[in-house]
């Protein structure tokens, strides 16, 4: 009876009573999770993000060029207006990707935030997912529906990880959890 209750908890990690699980399929690859953490921004808990990836990643840079399949998920933990989540995600492009780089995926920009506007508001425990396949591109799930065709080109999911990895994430010790360090 024991061994029955245990075997969900090897099989997912829980923050803030959201259970993520420990692997996941991208494209018929099999992802890991490399580390998950709670955002919050001054006292309020934002959402429980997990960064997931073929082979576990300890630094940013590993994670950001690691080829292959990749998936974060931001699990809402309050209600957020599509103007927040759209300035949250410009916010974070421009403090951690230089202009050129902004410039270079602008296009793909335009159509998530697009996409972040029609869906309007996320609402607490909603499931947001950016899955990168390589030859297709990153697709932004809302509670497992597609928003859209994906958008292009690894260098716009590069952009997008450093919004949590860069130089100047949006979090520092949400960084460190995402690469495996403290929680």
């Amino acid at each position: 009876m024991l061994a029955l209750l245990a075997a969900p908890l090897a099989r997912a990690a829980e923050l803030e009573g959201v259970l993520l699980d420990k692997r996941v399929q991208v494209d018929g690859e099999e992802l890991q999770l490399n580390g998950a953490a709670v955002r919050t921004r001054v006292i309020f808990k934002v959402y429980v993000a997990g960064l997931y990836l073929p082979v576990r990643a300890a630094t940013a840079q590993e994670a950001i060029e690691a080829k292959g399949p990749k998936r974060i998920i931001l699990v809402m933990l309050r209600d957020a207006t599509a103007q927040q989540f759209v300035e949250s995600i410009d916010a974070g492009l421009r403090a951690n990707n230089s202009e050129g780089e902004i410039a270079a995926v602008k296009t793909q920009t335009d159509e998530l935030m697009a996409m972040i506007r029609a869906v309007g508001e996320a609402k607490k425990g909603m499931r947001i997912v950016l899955d990168y396949v390589p030859r297709e591109g990153t697709t932004l799930f809302v509670d497992g529906v597609a928003q859209g065709r994906p958008m292009a080109g690894r260098a716009f999911n590069q952009a997008l990880l450093r919004i949590w990895l860069g130089e100047d994430p949006v979090q520092l010790d949400l960084k460190e959890a995402l690469l495996g360090g403290p929680q």
